[in-house]
């Protein structure tokens, strides 16, 4: 794998891990409940994993940063992704849209929607991604500031995508309850 795009992905991912930790533990409250809400984990166990996944998030950010624990920091990031679609899909499938999906902590509210199956395997392959052997090719200064502006515009379109794909369906929800006027 070339070294700019390498040091993207591992940018791009370490950021978005770190700041889903982050506003896990900002909503820590509501947290607990966004993940009850999946109904895929026994009620003891809601408590006790809420509180463990976001520091597992800031791990995993922190590690991929770190060379020596790179690979398995991707592995991590990888599998925890899929633990997510595979929830996502469970809801889906039950016809459960309505909940909030808590990939922004619980206090941005964002329903299920199927798309994001394919955000989270994307991502999951971009983790993966980074298990591939670099190439020789010495990475130049002005390419570090590339891959940070890169990993930032990533970071955008990333926020972008969930607030554009959630609009139709909060609006279509408001639509479908709004009083219609009278003809």
């Amino acid at each position: 794998m070339d070294p700019l795009l390498h040091v993207t992905l591992v940018l791009s991912l370490s950021g978005l891990f770190g700041a889903a930790g982050v506003q896990k533990l900002r909503a820590f409250r509501e947290w607990p409940d966004v993940l009850r809400n999946y109904q895929m984990l026994p009620d003891p166990w809601v408590r006790p994993v809420a509180a463990i996944l976001p520091g597992a998030e800031l791990a995993i950010a922190a590690a991929l940063m770190l060379a020596p624990l790179r690979a398995r920091a991707a592995l991590a990031a990888a599998g925890l992704l899929l633990i997510f679609a595979l929830a996502l899909g469970v809801n889906l499938k039950r016809g459960r849209r309505e909940i909030d999906c808590g990939c922004l902590g619980g206090r941005l509210k964002q329903p299920l929607a199927p798309w994001m199956l394919v955000r989270n395997a994307v991502l999951a392959a971009a983790a993966l991604a980074l298990r591939v052997p670099l190439s020789s090719r010495p990475l130049a200064p002005l390419e570090l500031w590339v891959a940070a502006g890169a990993a930032l515009t990533l970071a955008l379109l990333y926020l972008a995508l969930g607030l554009v794909l959630a609009v139709p369906a909060s609006q279509g929800a408001r639509a479908a309850h709004a009083p219609r006027p009278p003809r």
